[in-house]
């Protein structure tokens, strides 16, 4: 067995896991942090199965994203806390 493989098993199943934690999470703070953990690991993924390119705009645009949005939703929550 390839040790990549399982590389690629452990990065897919903690990708399952994150989408998980984003989808159910209470705090928006914590849900957008999983969804920045989450690009970074598609894009660690795309290096490991050898699309170099796909792997750097991933990371360079697409965290970049999550992360311009992970400030928007502090400024317009209040930091992501529940109210009431």
């Amino acid at each position: 067995m390839d040790p990549y493989t399982t590389y690629i098993f452990i990065l897919q199943a903690l990708l399952v896991i994150l989408a998980i934690i984003a989808a159910e999470h209470k705090n928006i703070g914590y849900s957008v942090l999983s969804l920045f953990i989450i690009t970074v690991l598609t894009g660690i993924l795309f290096y490991i199965v050898g699309a170099f390119y796909v792997s750097i705009v991933q990371i360079a645009v697409f965290s970049g994203a999550i992360m311009i949005f992970f400030i928007m939703v502090f400024i317009m929550t209040r930091g992501g806390k529940e109210s009431g």
